[in-house]
C-alpha cells in the first residue's frame, strides 16, 4: 500500500497527463475518490510490476460503489492497450510542478533539472548515523544488512520498522540523512583547534535532535531549542535512548530571552521542503508555493534575530533542506546587504565536494548527487561570520 500510494504522489505529474489525454470530460470535484482510484490504477498498470488484470478487476469492482465499473473498465483497459506507446512519451520533469521546476531551470540548468527528475521516483534509502563509541564493536554492514557511506554512516533499504533493527534499543545509532549530517560536520572543521566544551552553539530548531546529538558526542557546550511539544518530547526519549543529555527549551525562538551569546548559531530553518520531495512527495501534489513568502520572510527575521545571539567573530550555520534559491543564497545575500557586519567564510573542502559551491560560503546539495550512491536529500548550507 505503501509504495502504490508513494509512487502515485512521486508520479503525480505523469499520471495527471495520462489522465488529461483518456477522460477528454473532466471528472467533477464531487469525484475526488474516483480520481484517486484511477491515480492509483494508472500507477500500477504503468510503473509497478503487478498484473494487469488484477488492477482492472479490483479498480471495477471498488468503482461498482459508485456505478461507474464500466467506465473505469473501457478506461483503465484503454490504458492497458496502449502502455507502451504512453510510456514512451511520458516526461519525468512533468512529475515537478512549476514553482520547483521554473527555479531550478533558471538556476540550475535544465541538465541538472533532468538529473533531480529521475532521481526522485526512486525508492529512497534510510541513512543511519552510528554513535562514535560504537563504532568499532560490530561489524555494521552485515549487523545492518546496509553499506558504509561515511565512516559513521550505514546506508541500509527503508523497509520494515526501524524499532526492530539490531541495536536501535540499544542506543548505538539514529536515523539521520547525510546530508543532514554536513552542518555538524562544518562546525567541526570551524573549531578543528579548540576545546569544543568552550565553545558554546545553539541548535534552533533543533528537533527530533539528530544534528544537537552530533554536536554532543563531538563534545560542544550545546543549547538546543524548539517550539514543538511534540517534537521535543520525541527529542527526549531520544536523549534517554542515547544515553545523551542536552539543555532543552521548548519556547519559542523570538520569544525566548537567552542569559549568553553564542560562539555558534545553528539555524535549520523551516522551509519548503523542495529537497525531501523524493521522501515526501506530497509536495509535488500540494502547491507551497502560497506559502513560500511567509516561509522566506521567517527565515529572514530567524537570521536577523540568531544575528542579535552571536558573539563577535561568532558563525551562524544556516541550512533548509530546500534547493529553491530564494530559500538559500539569494536569502544569504539579501542578509548580507542589510548587515555589513557579517562575511560568508569558505567551506572546508572535504564537505564542499557533494555539493555546488553557489558563491563564497553557499553550498548547494542537489538530490542527485552522485558522489553519493543512491542519491540524498537536497540542502543548502551557508557559513556566515560576525567580524567588528
Amino acid at each position: 500500500m505503501r509504495l502504490i500510494i508513494l509512487n502515485t504522489l512521486r508520479r503525480n505529474g505523469q499520471i495527471m497527463s495520462v489522465i488529461n489525454q483518456f477522460i477528454k470530460k473532466p471528472l467533477r470535484k464531487k469525484d475526488i475518490f474516483i480520481l484517486n482510484l484511477i491515480r492509483i490504477s494508472i500507477c500500477q498498470i504503468l510503473f509497478l510490476d503487478i498484473k494487469e488484470y488484477s488492477i482492472v478487476n479490483t479498480a471495477v469492482q471498488i468503482a461498482k460503489n459508485y456505478k461507474l465499473d464500466k467506465f473505469i473498465n473501457g478506461l483503465l483497459r484503454n490504458i492497458c492497450r496502449n502502455k507502451k506507446e504512453i510510456n514512451e512519451n511520458l516526461k519525468l520533469e512533468t512529475n515537478i510542478p512549476k514553482w520547483i521546476k521554473n527555479d531550478i531551470k533558471n538556476n540550475l540548468g535544465v541538465n541538472t533539472l533532468r538529473k533531480i527528475s529521475s532521481s526522485i521516483i526512486c525508492e529512497p534509502y534510510l541513512d543511519i548515523k552510528i554513535k562514535k563509541d560504537n563504532l568499532q564493536k560490530i561489524n555494521w554492514e552485515e549487523v545492518l544488512d546496509g553499506k558504509l557511506i561515511l565512516n559513521d554512516l550505514i546506508r541500509v533499504k527503508n523497509e520494515g520498522y526501524i524499532e526492530d533493527k539490531p541495536f536501535f534499543k540499544d542506543g548505538f545509532w539514529w536515523v539521520q540523512n547525510f546530508t543532514a549530517t554536513l552542518p555538524v560536520r562544518l562546525i567541526n572543521s570551524i573549531f578543528d583547534k579548540v576545546d569544543k566544551n568552550k565553545v558554546a552553539i545553539l541548535d534552533v530548531g533543533a528537533a527530533p535532535g539528530g544534528k544537537s546529538f552530533q554536536l554532543i558526542e563531538d563534545n560542544f557546550n550545546v543549547t538546543s531549542i524548539d517550539i514543538s511539544e511534540r517534537r521535543v518530547k520525541r527529542f527526549k526519549e531520544n536523549l534517554i535512548r542515547l544515553n545523551l543529555k542536552t539543555e532543552i527549551i521548548c519556547k519559542d525562538f523570538f520569544e525566548h530571552k537567552f542569559n549568553k551569546l553564542f560562539d555558534c548559531i545553528l539555524l535549520d530553518a523551516p522551509c519548503s521542503a523542495s529537497g525531501l520531495i523524493q521522501k515526501k512527495p506530497e509536495i509535488l501534489v500540494h502547491n507551497k508555493k502560497a506559502n513560500l513568502e511567509k516561509l522566506i520572510s521567517k527565515q529572514e527575521r530567524m537570521l536577523n534575530h540568531a544575528s542579535s545571539l552571536l558573539k563577535v567573530g561568532g558563525h551562524i550555520i544556516y541550512c533548509v533542506c530546500s534547493i529553491l534559491s530564494n530559500e538559500g543564497n539569494n536569502q544569504i545575500r539579501n542578509f548580507l546587504k542589510h548587515n555589513n557586519n557579517f562575511k560568508t567564510v569558505n567551506f572546508d573542502e572535504r564537505i564542499s565536494k557533494y555539493g555546488k559551491t553557489l558563491a563564497k560560503g553557499m553550498l548547494l546539495v542537489t538530490p542527485d548527487e552522485q558522489k553519493i550512491k543512491g542519491g540524498v536529500d537536497g540542502f543548502f548550507i551557508s557559513i556566515i561570520k560576525k567580524v567588528e
